[in-house]
């Protein structure tokens, strides 16, 4: 099983027919976002949800903004504060570029109601995600190279990862910044992430560029890191 099934599991893609999230889509009208454009703030108000239907956003949240999850294709968001009533406890910004269904909180809350099976697939969808950040917890014990080596391969396995040459399969660009890999670590990370990516970089499994975007060059030799088959001295 790849580590991106584990973040897939919260996705909707897996627990609805197609014709149950065509359904839900009607509710709504399809919306676009460029690499890094917000669709909403934190602390604006909670109007809508949205499914995302391609590419992949970032849950940031706070300030300086820490970056709390990944979300794909299949995924929605935004969906606890129109349950709530509360304004965004987050900030969804576009990864990539990002196309989703906005669904406006009157009209998906009635189709919700009307179709209790979605509605359950989205209540599940979230207790999952709050089981995988209940796993991410108990890494945070792991070594940080480690660490990193989990967030990368599960990244690539979600679809974030991009492939830098036809003839390589092990090759692949993760189009996020030392700063943000550390961040989706966790808090106060940058440094231990920074000296972790040195470590690898001199064993020729990462590289970074001028984008500061981080390359890995040798996945398998990261899986074994990840699954705690390898140490990095």
């Amino acid at each position: 099983m790849s580590r991106g099934t584990r973040w897939r599991e919260h996705d909707l893609g897996d627990q609805c027919s197609e014709k149950d999230l065509a359904d839900m889509e009607a509710v709504g009208h399809l919306l676009g976002r460029a690499r890094r454009e917000p669709f909403f703030k934190e602390h604006e108000t909670s109007d809508h949800a949205l499914l995302i239907k391609q590419g992949h956003v970032m849950v940031v949240q706070g300030a300086p903004g820490r970056i709390i999850d990944i979300r794909g294709k299949g995924a929605i968001v935004g969906e606890a504060g129109v349950f709530s009533g509360n304004p965004r406890s987050a900030s969804i910004i576009a990864l990539n570029d990002v196309r989703a269904v906005y669904l406006p909180k009157g009209p998906w809350l009635e189709f919700l109601h009307a179709h209790p099976d979605i509605l359950i697939a989205v209540s599940a969808a979230a207790y999952k995600r709050t089981e995988r950040a209940n796993a991410k917890r108990a890494e945070s014990e792991l070594p940080i190279e480690q660490q990193l080596a989990i967030e990368l391969t599960e990244l690539v396995d979600y679809g974030v990862g991009e492939r830098i040459a036809e003839d390589d399969e092990d090759s692949s660009r993760v189009p996020m910044s030392q700063a943000e890999i550390s961040s989706l670590l966790g808090e106060r990370k940058l440094q231990s992430v920074k000296k972790a990516i040195g470590k690898l970089r001199d064993k020729g499994i990462l590289g970074t560029d001028r984008r500061l975007e981080i390359t890995i060059r040798k996945l398998s030799a990261l899986r074994f890191i990840a699954d705690g088959l390898e140490q990095v001295s």
